[in-house]
């Protein structure tokens, strides 16, 4: 079961990378890409980093005697770092005046991007805290 998990996992990476290949190239870097958020791809371009990322680490515990339970701590660990990041870029973002907004709030017309910079920070706060505490239960 766990060889057909990281199967798919390694296959739906690829076919990942190639639509953030694909969409980036053609002006959509940006583009949101929520149904990809639990593999830290909000939009097209992070998949040209991820996908990639996330195929070697199947591919490593595919072809290893690594226990699944690694996998999981490691999955963990990435969405601590992945919201870390996401909380340091949107404070820092809350000082300049950029006025591109996250994908999750984007849509919420009535929110500034000052608003959901805020907001965003938050969010992934809160994934920091919940991830940090899952790791070490």
């Amino acid at each position: 079961m766990a060889n057909i998990f990281l199967l798919l996992l390694a296959s739906i990476s690829a076919v990942i990378f190639w639509l953030g290949f694909r969409y980036s190239k053609n002006e959509a870097f940006y583009s949101d890409t929520l149904f990809l958020t639990p593999l830290g791809i909000y939009v097209w371009g992070d998949a040209l980093i991820l996908a990639p990322f996330w195929f070697f680490i199947s591919i490593v515990f595919l072809t290893s005697e690594l226990d699944l339970s690694l996998l999981l701590r490691f999955y963990i660990l990435f969405l601590a770092l992945r919201s870390a990041y996401e909380v340091i870029y949107w404070l820092l973002h809350q000082s300049t005046k950029s006025e591109y907004q996250p994908p999750i709030f984007r849509s919420v017309k009535w929110l500034k991007a000052q608003d959901i910079a805020i907001l965003y920070q938050l969010f992934h706060t809160c994934i920091i805290v919940l991830s940090l505490g899952w790791l070490f239960l």
